[in-house]
């Protein structure tokens, strides 16, 4: 074995450039064999050219054996070269014989391509280490002097005419050759190993780098978009892909107009610290993103796109409205306390006035209905008053781990029995009993409200439905009203807003205060009938079997 070609356990498939530079060798190969054997040969055959020696079908034979020698190396490269290694060994095996062969079929010592050792040992300077070109050039020294000492001594034809002074110059002068071309090659390797080192060691830190990158861009939570001069998308991390709803692979295809519409990034408005605009999911969700974009430029300074990086911010706008709305509802709710203590006594007096004055005298019968009016208005402020304490001192919960389906089963009975309820279908569905540490008193009002407000806007017919997800931990209560547009959506848990003209804008306040009171949220939503939807959800709590009640 001749010598074992540089390379790495780390990567023991070669990549597509040494696959290259295993192809450019054989072509090299190929150039050379044609050029100086092929070229012999070519002016054996022509009569106006006198070689110094007659042409020798040997000659052909090596010849044709390097081309198929090539072809089945080509054939290799082709399959794939699993052990550069090995594939290199023969390479610089072969050359080294094929070297030899044609010495000797040439004149052996009197030979003019001794020269075709110092190609074998540059080679070997580009695929070898340091010590492995000089057991290379070691190995062409041990060959070619061989030949010419097995020659000079007889034991193999021809015997050179030369005399002993010049067999030994050119031995001398050909021997200092393949030592010069061998220190030069040493020296070439050992530059080509120490850049094939930093190229491996840039080329790692490189994919090390880039995995890297991938993990962060895919464990940041910020969508990020890098958009080039034309507007066309050049990255979409799965953030983004989360985000917009489009796919990460569909998106390099597209525009970042195509993706968010919304998005304006003219030159006016292209550098933007803080922005946000409404973007319509794939889904059908109305959801508003927040953005900020900055410029991007490359290493010479030029600008060539631009970075945006966005956020889902629907969920926090929607707890910014709740913190406002809570925020709005215990100012309220003070005021209304004292207002309501400060009108509920007068109103007490004023009612027990009517009654002793109706009890002691005799009026008129248009006297009677008057004061049957200032009963029934006082009454109906008394019942107004009421609910202010209730939505302006809720108490604390007093919670049980209960079965909110009885809940809904003892607010039903109470509908069917109501006057306000007749002609409205009320229907439930909920297979699986959903048992949640409630305040069973306050959730019964909850209910009741929510189905009391939905029928107040169903006509007649009309239908109401409650529904119970286990999974989810909530339930809802559906109507077939006119629905809940976005401007009364954004008001409709606000104290005293009401679009009715006999309605006071409280039972929905109460309604809110009472799952807030349980940290629970509840949404107006739209349903599938075309009314409204009020979904109630609640935390999990875990309990024991043992210690839920009925």
């Amino acid at each position: 074995m001749i010598a074992k070609p540089f390379s790495t356990t780390k990567y023991p498939y070669p990549d597509k450039s040494h696959a290259g530079s295993l192809l450019w060798f054989l072509l090299g190969r190929a150039f050379i064999a044609s050029l100086f054997l092929g070229g012999t040969v070519y002016f054996s055959y022509s009569s106006s050219v006198s070689p110094p020696y007659h042409l020798d079908l040997r000659l052909v034979l090596l010849l044709a054996l390097t081309f198929l020698q090539i072809c089945f190396s080509l054939l290799w490269i082709l399959k794939g070269v699993r052990r550069q290694g090995a594939f290199i060994q023969v390479q610089i095996v072969w050359d080294l014989a094929l070297c030899t062969l044609t010495v000797y079929v040439t004149g052996g010592v009197a030979s003019q391509f001794a020269f075709l050792y110092i190609f074998v040992i540059f080679a070997s300077g580009l695929f070898c280490k340091t010590t492995e070109v000089f057991m290379t050039f070691a190995a062409a020294m041990i060959l070619y002097g061989g030949l010419v000492d097995l020659q000079y001594y007889g034991f193999i034809s021809p015997e050179s005419h030369l005399s002993s002074q010049q067999i030994f110059y050119r031995l001398f002068l050909n021997s200092a050759a393949f030592l010069l071309t061998g220190l030069l090659s040493a020296v070439l390797s050992s530059r080509l190993q120490k850049s094939q080192c930093l190229l491996e060691r840039e080329r790692s830190e490189f994919v090390e780098l880039e995995h890297l990158n991938s993990l962060i861009l895919k464990s940041i939570p910020s969508g990020l978009a890098v958009i080039d001069l034309q507007g066309g998308v050049r990255s979409f991390n799965e953030a983004a892909a989360s985000i917009s709803g489009v796919d990460s692979r569909g998106a390099l295809s597209s525009t970042v107009a195509d993706i968010f519409p919304q998005l304006d990034l003219r030159s006016a408005n292209l550098l933007v610290e803080r922005g946000e605009f409404h973007y319509v999911h794939p889904v059908g969700e109305q959801r508003i993103i927040g953005y900020s974009t900055s410029s991007i430029h490359d290493s010479s300074g030029s600008y060539c796109g631009i970075l945006i990086a966005f956020q889902d911010l629907t969920k926090i706008k929607k707890m910014e409205q709740d913190l406002q709305l809570k925020d709005k509802l215990s100012a309220i709710g003070g005021l209304s306390a004292g207002l309501a203590h400060e009108i509920r006594n007068p109103l007490a007096s004023l009612s027990g006035s009517v009654e002793l004055m109706k009890e002691n005298a005799t009026f008129s019968a248009a006297d009677e209905q008057l004061m049957e009016i200032v009963s029934r208005e006082a009454g109906r402020l008394n019942r107004l008053l009421s609910d202010f304490l209730i939505f302006a001192r809720p108490r604390e919960p007093q919670c049980v781990h209960c079965n909110l389906s009885i809940v809904i089963d003892d607010v039903v009975a109470l509908a069917r029995s109501d006057a306000d309820f007749a002609g409205i279908t009320i229907s439930w569905d909920y297979s699986e009993d959903l048992w949640a540490d409630v305040d069973q008193e306050m959730f019964q009002q909850l209910i009741w409200n929510l189905v009391k407000n939905g029928s107040r806007f169903v006509g007649k017919p009309g239908q109401i439905g409650i529904y119970v997800s286990v999974e989810q931990h909530s339930f809802w209560v559906d109507d077939n009203g006119h629905g809940v547009d976005d401007a009364m959506r954004k008001k409709i848990f606000e104290p005293f807003y009401t679009t009715r003209a006999d309605g006071t804008g409280l039972g929905l306040s109460i309604a809110h205060s009472i799952v807030t009171a349980h940290d629970g949220t509840i949404e107006c939503l739209d349903n599938s009938w075309g009314g409204a939807r009020f979904l109630v959800s609640l935390p999990v709590v875990n309990r024991d079997a043992g210690d839920k009640i009925g």
